[in-house]
């Protein structure tokens, strides 16, 4: 696309609504020149495939083939806004009628939640709303549980730092992680950001990455300002899963900060004892820890029919939602979620420490101390986590992935070589982080082919569903994906 297309592109993503262009087709580019400043069009689009083609139960890939395993600030600047298989894989509860049975993998019948075996129903563009929003209940209300068994924890670790608490908090620590990775797929809604339709941007209250930032987690253990009652309105990156993760595996008597900032200059730091250090971090740890289990319950609070009924807003796209006025808007904000896979990880939890963004200082050399989880050393397990969380909404969410995803609604387009396609490649990037040794810490040092490996599998993944997904399903290309022709 030239500059001055791209500008028209651009302006064009402003129209009502907020939703974006996701190209601009030969046949409307004289129009589109002629009207793109004065006012919205959508004239060009294609109409949406039909609600129901074929009957569910249709021929599907074996979910067996695949069921292995903004910018950073400175310093002290401010941001604007897990060791496991996986959580609990495959035991996504209430999934609602709507998810129940449709395109079910043969070696394992879906079921619905008494254990019965569930009922087939025509595939529809609402029960393909109901069974995502099914997955993200479930997800959610799995790693609220998970939030609290933390803050319990690190409640404990605070209570007697000295003693052993300080393991246990770490192992809820990275149970909770594992959890969380895997409902990272799932940012539509209310954990998307507030300019996203539905969003209360609960997602960046509870983890910031890319935007951790340790010096200001060394600051705020500084002047303690974790123990104010202000702490939960504080800047997002000293609060939430990625400054649990520096308090709690960063013993070190250093801190993040350049021998400029105050903490340093004025000897503040230097004057903690190495007692009072690792009472304020436990201290400072559990404060945060209780700030997500609040954020995980508002995000579940959020979703349900007695609370915020975000619920309802989805399944009900194009009928009675306040937020969707169709129900391609609605599918266009899952398939926006699936593309965390292509911007987050491969740009940044491979790219970015691989060298090949140019993020990393601006310099083509890996830098392996940008990796995601560099204190807990498990950025690979966030990376296998983040798969299996695309696998949930892209094949299904139930028991051996099971229920309806996205690869039903291509099957039922007639493209399930595609769908068979990219459920291939699922594969092959599942088995790529698998199989990856060292762990990605190490690997970007000892092994830096086998981590670009890793990435040349995701990214496999990742051209198919910005280009041939987004285009047979008429779905509209997400801002972070545009121009990012890697």
């Amino acid at each position: 696309m030239t500059f001055a297309l791209q500008i028209v592109h651009r302006r064009m993503r402003a129209r009502a609504g907020g939703r974006r262009v996701a190209a601009l087709r030969p046949a409307c580019f004289g129009f589109v020149l002629a009207v793109a400043l004065l006012a919205p069009t959508s004239g060009c689009r294609k109409p949406p495939p039909s609600e129901v083609v074929k009957p569910a139960g249709i021929e599907r890939a074996s979910a067996s083939r695949g069921a292995g395993a903004g910018a950073a600030g400175n310093e002290g600047g401010a941001v604007d806004a897990g060791l496991t298989d996986g959580p609990r894989d495959g035991d996504a509860a209430g999934l609602g009628d709507g998810a129940a049975g449709t395109g079910g993998d043969t070696s394992q019948p879906s079921t619905s939640g008494d254990g019965a075996p569930a009922p087939t129903a025509p595939f529809t563009k609402a029960a393909l709303l109901q069974a995502v929003s099914g997955c993200a209940m479930a997800r959610y209300r799995e790693f609220e549980a998970d939030a609290r068994t933390l803050a319990q924890a690190t409640q404990a670790h605070a209570d007697d730092p000295a003693g052993t608490g300080a393991k246990a908090a770490r192992e809820a620590w990275l149970t909770a992680m594992a959890s969380w990775q895997r409902a990272e797929q799932l940012r539509f809604g209310p954990a998307a950001r507030t300019a996203d339709p539905g969003g209360q941007n609960l997602r960046y209250e509870i983890y910031v990455f890319p935007l951790a930032n340790p010096c200001h987690v060394d600051q705020t253990i500084a002047d303690k300002s974790y123990a104010a009652a202000s702490f939960p309105t504080s800047l997002s990156n000293a609060r939430g899963l990625s400054a649990i993760e520096y308090l709690l595996f960063h013993t070190g008597s250093d801190n993040a900060c350049s021998p400029s900032f105050a903490i340093n200059a004025n000897g503040t730091w230097a004057a903690l004892t190495g007692a009072e250090l690792a009472q304020r971090r436990a201290e400072y740890a559990a404060a945060a820890a209780s700030d997500v289990l609040a954020r995980a319950t508002a995000l579940v609070h959020a979703w349900e029919p007695g609370g915020g009924d975000f619920t309802s807003q989805l399944t009900a796209a194009g009928k009675a939602s306040g937020v969707f006025a169709m129900d391609q808007d609605a599918l266009n904000a899952v398939s926006d979620a699936l593309f965390y896979v292509e911007h987050e990880v491969k740009d940044l939890k491979l790219g970015w420490p691989l060298g090949l963004v140019p993020d990393c200082l601006n310099s083509p050399d890996p830098c392996p101390g940008d990796v995601e989880s560099r204190y807990a050393r498990v950025s690979t397990d966030h990376l296998r986590q983040n798969l299996a969380g695309f696998r949930d909404v892209f094949e299904g969410c139930g028991p051996g992935h099971s229920g309806l995803g996205f690869d039903d609604w291509l099957r039922e387009v007639s493209a399930g070589d595609l769908a068979t396609r990219m459920l291939d490649a699922l594969a092959g990037a599942q088995r790529a982080v698998d199989t990856l040794s060292p762990p990605l810490e190490d690997a970007l040092v000892s092994d830096i082919e086998a981590a670009r490996a890793v990435h040349t599998a995701v990214k496999a993944l990742t051209d198919l569903l910005k280009t041939e997904f987004v285009s047979v399903l008429d779905l509209e290309l997400p801002a972070s994906a545009e121009g990012d022709n890697d």
